[in-house]
């Protein structure tokens, strides 16, 4: 179920004053089973980046090949969506309906599936994130949204834990685990959090003024740290702390990336002395 995205480029308002290059000849692939982090100062492109995934934005230039759909090519955008699902930012401005049910429902009925089906990935959604589905279905769907229902094989997520206490970005992050290792293979996700994005991503797209500044793994990126920091984009604490001890003559290893890879770092060099 990959993504391979060949030479993309979106201009707003062509042709006219307001004239906008969004997205700058981007190319990268998107394997099967990645978890891709997309970060960027605002007005970077990465929604305008996302919403090409599943044709919300539609082509103009460039390919984009989604498990053998082609963007480019008029594709089938309800066989699309029923692959690539996208939550928004701010969930409240999807919904459909008044109730839990009824909003959840409304992806699986999109799909043209039979209501026996429909009803089995309501429950099911409504469950795999921690609700009581009788004790649920009947109320307000003010922060649920019915993609799960969906089934995606792709999952993208804009800002997933905007406005999230931290119980609420843990609690979120337990949901993204647990829908990775049973639904969903492949998950996009936007992030302006670095802490975050380093502990779940394998890969990391950056995208600065609508180009692709950088694709790879995380340890790879983070070694740039200054670079990211010149274009206005912050750095994971572990590799901040890293860099104190550092300056106070400590060294650790390059490949800290995350909290888990600094105390261990730190565990070892005091075993050393």
């Amino acid at each position: 179920m990959s993504i391979v995205i060949e030479n993309l480029s979106y201009v707003y308002s062509p042709k006219t004053p307001f004239e906008h290059k969004a997205l700058d000849n981007i190319s990268l692939t998107v394997e099967d089973g990645d978890f891709l982090g997309i970060i960027g100062a605002t007005g970077s492109g990465k929604s305008t980046f996302i919403q090409h995934l599943n044709g919300l934005i539609k082509l103009t230039s460039g390919k984009i090949t989604v498990d053998g759909i082609e963007l480019h090519n008029k594709p089938d955008l309800k066989k699309l969506r029923a692959e690539v699902g996208m939550v928004f930012q701010y969930p409240e401005y999807q919904l459909f309906d008044e109730t839990v049910e009824k909003d959840v429902s409304f992806g699986p009925k999109n799909l043209g599936l039979k209501k026996d089906e429909i009803a089995e990935r309501v429950k099911e959604a409504v469950e795999t994130v921690g609700l009581d589905y009788e004790q649920f279905k009947e109320r307000s769907p003010f922060e649920l949204s019915g993609v799960i229902a969906m089934r995606p094989q792709i999952l993208v997520l804009d800002e997933p834990t905007a406005g999230l206490d931290p119980v609420g970005r843990i609690e979120m992050f337990d949901l993204i685990a647990k829908l990775k290792e049973t639904t969903v293979k492949t998950i996009i996700m936007v992030s302006h959090n670095m802490d975050e994005i380093s502990e779940v991503a394998n890969k990391i797209a950056v995208l600065e003024h609508g180009k692709l500044r950088f694709h790879g793994t995380p340890k790879e990126l983070f070694k740039h740290a200054e670079e990211l920091e010149e274009i206005g984009l912050d750095i994971p604490t572990a590799i901040k702390l890293k860099n104190e001890l550092k300056a106070r003559g400590v060294e650790l290893s390059d490949d800290i990336v995350t909290a888990n890879d600094f105390v261990e770092a730190v565990v070892k060099w005091r075993e050393k002395r």
